[in-house]
Parts: structure tokens; C-alpha cells; sequence
């Protein structure tokens, strides 16, 4: 009786883990790429700055800051006006810069598929790659909220494969997706080759590490004529 109560303890347990790391990098994921996206808006700024006159480049990053500001305050209305109409207008890496803002500002409203032809809409724009891949990304974190595995693994695939700075998070993001999916050696496969990226970040070494321990090692092979060992919670059969 005991060890019968042990082993569902554990196996609770192991639920919980799952759990948690799958809320963990939802919820923390997005956040990431935005962040990463406040830098790219930095910098790229600097870049429209140098290539426009000043007095362009000053009217168009003043607007810009105060959209912004209309989104950090939550009045999301005006600051979707805006960033609708900052993305018809101006330099180019301002228009797909708005457009993005704006994607993230029907997420925030709850509008998912809004949101995602916003970011669809930014990466068909972008001559940057940085800017595209980011806008890529930013719409693979919402079809993994409302498509199917098989639509966000088609999404992500070329990001993983472009081997950018990105490339780590799209990767991280199958792994998980896959996990929940309940294709076990995939994940696997994506959090393993994270765990030895040593150019990938270190936060997500560490949550690599982290999934694959809560996943567990692949099951071994049987012996000829040994019966099969049942799959781990999770595990496609």
C-alpha cells in the first residue's frame, strides 16, 4: 500500500513539474521576445535616424514614443489608432516597428487572430531579417495558443533553421509544444540540442536542462521476447 501511495505521489509530482514549466515559458516567453523587441526598437531607431533627414526622423520617433506611452498606460484604443496609422506612414523600419506595436496591442485586447495577421503582416514587410525573424516569432507564441502542433511546427521550422540569436527560442518553443503535444523524442531532440548550444543563452540552457529532467530519459529497447516498458506519463504511444 505504500509503495502504491509513493508511486502516485510521484507521479502527481511529475504532473505538477510539467505543468509549471509549460505555464512558465508561456507565460514568460512572450514577455522575452517583447523585451528583445524594445531593444530592436532602439537600436533600429538609431538606424532610421541616420538613413532620413533630422526633422523626418524626429516627427516619426516622437510619434512613435508617444504611442508607445498611450500602450504602457493601457489606453489601448488610441494607442491601436495610432500605431494603425504609423504603420501606413514614414520610413519603412518604423512602419513594420508600429506594425508590431500594434500586434501586440490587439494581444493584449484578447484579439489573437488580429494580432497574428498584425505580425504576419510585419514579417512580409520587414527587409531586416532581425525584424522579420521577431515578428515570426511573435505569431508562432499566438498559433501555439490557437492552431494545432503541426501549424506552429511549419512556422517554426524555418526559424530554427536560420540558426539566428532567434533561433534558440523558436527551438525551445517546439520542444515545449511537442511535450505537450505528447511527442516525447522531439522534445527531447529540441531541449538536448539547447542544452549543448553554447552560444544559446543561458536562461535557456537552464530551462532545457530543467524540461529534460522532468521529461526523463528515452525509453530503453526491450530484450527479444521482453515484454515492452509502459510509456511515461505523456509519452505518445
Amino acid at each position: 500500500m505504500t509503495n502504491d501511495s509513493d508511486s502516485f505521489i510521484q507521479e502527481v509530482d511529475e504532473s505538477l513539474r510539467q505543468d509549471r514549466m509549460l505555464d512558465l515559458v508561456k507565460r514568460w516567453g512572450p514577455w522575452l521576445i517583447g523585451a528583445f523587441v524594445l531593444l530592436l526598437a532602439g537600436v533600429l531607431a538609431w538606424q532610421a535616424w541616420q538613413a532620413f533627414s533630422i526633422d523626418q526622423g524626429r516627427a516619426h520617433a516622437g510619434e512613435y514614443a508617444a504611442a508607445q506611452a498611450l500602450a504602457r498606460e493601457g489606453n489601448f484604443e488610441e494607442a491601436k489608432i495610432a500605431f494603425d496609422r504609423l504603420s501606413n506612414e514614414g520610413p519603412r523600419n518604423y512602419r513594420v516597428m508600429a506594425q508590431m506595436e500594434l500586434g501586440a496591442v490587439l494581444e493584449a485586447q484578447g484579439d489573437l487572430q488580429a494580432s497574428l495577421a498584425a505580425f504576419d503582416e510585419a514579417a512580409e514587410a520587414a527587409n531586416d531579417p532581425v525584424m522579420r525573424e521577431t515578428a515570426q516569432l511573435r505569431a508562432a507564441y499566438i498559433v501555439a495558443e490557437t492552431q494545432d502542433f503541426a501549424a506552429l511546427q511549419t512556422r517554426l521550422t524555418p526559424l530554427i533553421e536560420s540558426e539566428s540569436r532567434l533561433s534558440f527560442l523558436a527551438r525551445e518553443l517546439l520542444a515545449l509544444e511537442a511535450w505537450e503535444a505528447g511527442n516525447n523524442d522531439l522534445a527531447r531532440d529540441q531541449l538536448e540540442n539547447l542544452t549543448l548550444a553554447f552560444d544559446a543563452p543561458e536562461a535557456v540552457r537552464q530551462r532545457a536542462q530543467v524540461a529534460l529532467s522532468v521529461i526523463g530519459p528515452a525509453p530503453t529497447a526491450p530484450a527479444d521476447g521482453a515484454p515492452a516498458p509502459a510509456p511515461s506519463e505523456g509519452e505518445t504511444k
